[in-house]
């Protein structure tokens, strides 16, 4: 059996990331966890949030990358992996902007590829990044699905649907339900929505989920 030491993370999980085999990802906070709603939170009530930043770890050789410096009012977030490229929500509440940071892993370079004002965004809540390609969203409490970017759209979505994945012009969400009479009985269904209008297209049971390689598994 080999081992690997790991130097200078402690206190922390990796954690891999979807759609690739060789990355995984360490989330680093100053002080506490939280999300990224729960630091906009703080700051909103006129607190110093002291700052969430992201590690990177190679496997099979455990080289760490560190893309950010960890700094007060600043969160980074866990990445989503397309095309050999990592990209990285970066909300920065003194400066009130938020990011969207590409790291390419195969030459280590990075930049931004999308900014927005905090100001022209509701707040941070489920806000996140999701591929194919990689886009910006939130799915906020009124059970809206809003994009970002690359396009700006805003569609109604079940209350118990959850967005797993973009692929091209078709979107894959997941609704479960619950059922207790006359027995109890829980199940999925996968919703495929379409990406211009955000009409359901298809419906079927079962769960699909993004492997290592990129493929998609149906179960």
């Amino acid at each position: 059996m080999n081992y690997v030491k790991i130097e200078g993370l402690q206190d922390t999980y990796p954690e891999r990331i979807e759609g690739t085999s060789e990355w995984y990802c360490c989330k680093i906070a100053t002080n506490s966890f939280c999300d990224l709603y729960e630091a906009e939170e703080i700051v909103k009530m006129g607190n110093v949030y002291e700052g969430m930043t992201c590690v990177l770890i190679h496997y099979p050789d455990g080289q760490v990358y560190y893309p950010f410096v960890a700094k007060e009012n600043v969160y980074v977030d866990s990445p989503v992996f397309c095309d050999n490229v990592l990209y990285f929500i970066v909300a920065d509440f003194a400066e009130k902007v938020l990011q969207v940071v590409a790291f390419s892993t195969e030459n280590f370079e990075q930049k931004v590829v999308f900014e927005i004002s905090l100001d022209e965004i509701s707040n941070c809540y489920n806000l996140r990044l999701d591929v194919s390609p990689v886009m910006l969203f939130r799915e906020d409490e009124e059970h809206y699905l809003e994009v970002l970017w690359p396009e700006k759209k805003k569609f109604k979505v079940n209350d118990r649907e959850v967005l797993n994945f973009r692929d091209g012009n078709k979107m894959y969400f997941s609704e479960w339900f619950e059922e207790t009479e006359p027995d109890y009985n829980y199940y999925e269904q996968v919703v495929v929505r379409d990406w211009e209008t955000g009409e359901e297209i298809e419906r079927f049971d079962g769960q699909m989920h993004r492997m290592p390689n990129g493929d998609i598994w149906e179960m």
